[in-house]
This record gives structure tokens, sequence and C-alpha cells, in this order.
């Protein structure tokens, strides 16, 4: 998996940080969490595939992290779409893409957006599939707001072509079953079993967003062991106060949760307009007190999870 951050600001743009929006891309799809203004123009600078954008997971319905939807979801359309998109969120998200899709007149959709609302403070999967699972728990923000977490299931274990093609396995479904597990019989009578040719199960990799939050146990909790935790770090020391007031986190606050849950990587995100490029060095390193090797995002950066 990889993981983009389109933009980085808090609110408002700046001339350099849009808003907040991160992508994480699998190998056959793309998610997307939150679509704050303009993030349609950063997934194409990013040179995202967005045909293969498959589901929008919505933190919580203040401006910065919605307003986005309504060019998104259009542009898809008008570019022939026809692959259903889901958007998961906090209640009131249902109204709000019901209002983008029918507020324009003699608009035609060539595509399904099936909406599913999170009950309040739901904490559970919302998304459980074969090679994938997505949780969720909720936040502590001003608003109803919801912390994702997407685990791969355990991959398959390498498969040596190489020892494959000594061993005379043919190419077609022989190889298939081996890789699932399964024994085959060659035709010259020889049994070959998987342990012959495929490796141990990998680990799977995990990805943690939690936006928009003070520091709370929730978020620990999904960023527990996690591969990759994008956590809000809006204010510096000096916001402490304004922090606690508006229900936002410092980056100290940030990089505590990152050491607590042993993250592997920590990326920093959705800085207070108040910091500019030189200011935002202070952050960096009061983050860094506590989780030395954290990642400070910019718009557009790729990070490997």
């Amino acid at each position: 998996m990889r993981a983009t951050i389109l933009g980085t600001s808090s609110a408002v743009p700046t001339f350099r940080r849009g808003l907040s929006g991160t992508l994480l891309e699998r190998e056959t799809e793309v998610f997307l969490f939150d679509c704050g203004e303009g993030t349609q123009f950063r997934l194409m600078r990013a040179n995202a595939r967005r045909g293969r954008l498959s589901t929008i997971f919505i933190t919580h319905l203040h401006g910065d992290h919605i307003f986005g939807l309504p060019g998104l979801l259009s542009s898809l359309n008008l570019n022939q779409r026809e692959d259903s998109v889901f958007v998961y969120g906090p209640q009131g998200i249902a109204r709000f893409v019901d209002f983008v899709t029918n507020f324009p007149r003699r608009m035609t959709w060539n595509f399904d957006i099936q909406v599913q609302e999170l009950p309040p403070a739901f904490t559970g999967v919302v998304v459980d599939h074969p090679e994938y699972r997505v949780m969720t728990r909720p936040l502590d923000h001003r608003l109803p707001t919801q912390g994702y977490r997407v685990e791969e299931k355990d991959l398959l274990g390498r498969f040596d072509g190489e020892r494959a093609d000594e061993l005379g396995v043919p190419f077609g479904p022989e190889r298939g079953q081996l890789i699932r597990g399964e024994s085959v019989t060659l035709a010259d009578g020889r049994t070959i079993h998987p342990r012959d040719l495929v490796g141990p199960p990998r680990a799977g990799k995990s990805f943690a967003y939690c936006t928009d939050t003070a520091f709370c146990v929730n978020a620990k909790r999904l960023a527990q062991d996690v591969d990759l935790l994008v956590h809000e770090s809006t204010y510096g020391d000096d916001g402490h106060a304004m922090a606690f007031d508006r229900k936002h986190a410092t980056i100290r606050q940030a990089a505590t949760i990152a050491r607590a849950s042993q993250a592997k990587k920590f990326v920093a995100t959705h800085f207070s307009t108040r910091y500019d490029k030189v200011r935002i060095r202070e952050l960096e390193a009061q983050g860094r007190e506590v989780y030395p090797d954290l990642i400070m995002a910019h718009d557009l950066i790729e990070i490997e999870v």
C-alpha cells in the first residue's frame, strides 16, 4: 500500500497547503480519506488512478473535509464512470451527497453512489473484504467524528517460479492450485505440494487515519502496532489551550499517540495556518522530542506503508 497526503492545512488553504485529503492506493483499488475543497486538482497532480477509486471515507462534516466532494463526484460522472462509488461517514453525509447529486438540474448520473452512514459513536468493522478490512472508532472533536484503520489480511506466500520450472510444473491451473495451498499431481504421476514452491504467509500492511481529534484513547487504539499512522497535528506547544478548546491535537500529543501505540511510521499533518514554513520547523522539533522518526507531511508527499 502507498499513502499520498493530498492536503495538509487545517480549516483554510494556504498558498502552499491544501485542505484535508489522503489517498491510500492498493494494487487493485484506491481509497480516499476526506475530501476537502480542491481535492480533485491534487489527485491530478498526484497522477492518481482515479478510475480505481472505489471508496471514500469521511471523518466528519466540517467543510474542510467534505467540500471537495461535489467537484470530484461530478468530474467522475463527466468522465463516464460506470462503477459504483461507496461513501462512508457520520450521520448527515447521506443528506450532503443527496444534495450534491440532485441540486444540478438535467444532470444524469452514470454510476451509483452508495452511502453508508455510521451510527453515532460507532465502533466496529465497516468493510470486510476478502483481502482487507476497514474498522472505525469515534474520535474526540466538536462534531461527531470517526477515525479509520485499514488492515490487509495475511497475504499468500511467494511462489517460486524458477523452482516450479525446474520441477516441470506447467503454466496453467496447476500453479494457481499450488498458490491456493492445494497439492497437484502432474502428468507423469509426481505429486507436488505447496510447501515445495510456496513460502510462508506474509503479514498484511495496516494504515490508520485520525483527524480531527483531541488527544484520545480511541486514536491510540486505532493506531496500535500500525504500519503507518496519519494523525492531525494542528498546533504546537504554544497552541495547547486552543487545541483543548477546539478539540484538536498538538504535534506533541500526536507523537505521544504514535509512540504509545508503537506505530511503525507516523505522519503529522493538518497544520494550523499560523505556522508558516519557518515556524513549522518548531512543530517538527517538538514532535521529534517524542517520536524522533516522525514524517512532517507536505502536500503530495508519498509514503510507502
